[in-house]
């Protein structure tokens, strides 16, 4: 009876130790102390495991407008729910740049003058247009008042379950196609997308798009074509959208009623500061205080006292 009990010792512990030595033959001793938690395996998404495991899916932009001076180009993509943005740009060298134009402005001649000999007038006006865009673009650069780069945006969708991440895909693509913004999944590169949207500096994917100066400036969410408030003073209109621009001091949405105007001399300093006190007098009734040195505003007063 002891041999049989020693026996069955030894067999249950040759059973424990071999599912061990399967698994140290498998993972390396890093992946067994940190790992790494994230199931790549799938072709369109990711599986963070966690204690409440998420999904990921990442995009990167397929296609943009031809012409996008207007600002926050990827405003959608910035605010949509739980989302993380990268973008990398790298400067194009002037030489380089110079010599990529001068190579469109010849195929789309070429374009051109077939299109002419085929009779096909519209696009022949579409393509007159291009070339006459990129000389000027040429010639900007030349001249050092523009500049080309290079950009590549990747931006990684989280959710809770595959059905609301697959919703979020859905509704993350129709809001992108209102500036004529393409994106498309990271197709069977879901981990080099997730890994080049992570805080390490390093593009895996490498999606890129050609952009100028003013162009670029689109992508930062620093700046943006909404001026104003719906209510408060009137103080002019919005050069790019035409809309006129109300300005309220006590307006909900501020923090705090303080406001402070810097310009150049000459810019306009003084006449907007007269505009906000005397419309807000007229328009509000709101009394202002004025520690005037120099006298310049006592013509305001003078005018509001009398009305």
């Amino acid at each position: 009876m002891k041999k049989n009990k020693r026996l069955q010792l030894e067999e249950l512990q040759n059973n424990t130790i071999e599912p061990e030595m399967r698994i140290l033959k498998k993972k390396t001793l890093k992946e067994l102390i940190a790992p790494s938690g994230i199931d790549a395996s799938n072709i369109d998404h990711l599986e963070i495991i966690s204690n409440a495991t998420r999904y990921a899916r990442s995009f990167f932009v397929s296609s943009l407008p031809r012409m996008c001076t207007f600002p926050e180009l990827f405003r959608d993509m910035y605010l949509f729910g739980d989302t993380n943005t990268s973008i990398y740009i790298n400067p194009i060298q002037e030489a380089i740049s110079q010599t990529s134009l001068n190579k469109v402005i010849n195929q789309l001649e070429t374009e051109r003058l077939v299109a002419a000999d085929r009779g096909n007038i519209n696009r022949e006006s579409v393509i007159a247009q291009k070339r006459l865009e990129a000389e000027e673009l040429r010639d900007e650069i030349a001249a050092g008042f523009n500049k080309l780069f290079e950009a590549s945006i990747v931006t990684t969708l989280f959710a809770y379950n595959l059905q609301t991440l697959d919703a979020y895909t859905k509704m993350l693509s129709t809001e992108m196609s209102k500036n004529l913004v393409g994106i498309k999944t990271a197709w069977a590169m879901q981990e080099e997308a997730f890994k080049s949207n992570v805080p390490l500096m390093k593009n895996t994917i490498k999606k890129v798009h050609t952009f100028d100066r003013k162009s670029m400036a689109t992508v930062f969410p620093f700046t943006t074509s909404e001026v104003g408030h719906l209510t408060g003073i009137p103080l002019g209109f919005n050069k790019q959208t035409g809309v006129p621009i109300l300005f309220d001091n006590f307006h909900s949405s501020l923090t705090n009623y303080n406001m402070v105007i810097f310009a150049k001399s000459g810019a306009g300093k003084s006449v907007t500061m007269k505009t906000l006190i005397s419309r807000s007098a007229v328009l509000m009734g709101i009394e202002s205080l004025a520690l005037d040195a120099e006298g310049e505003y006592s013509a305001v007063a003078e005018a509001l006292r009398r009305n």
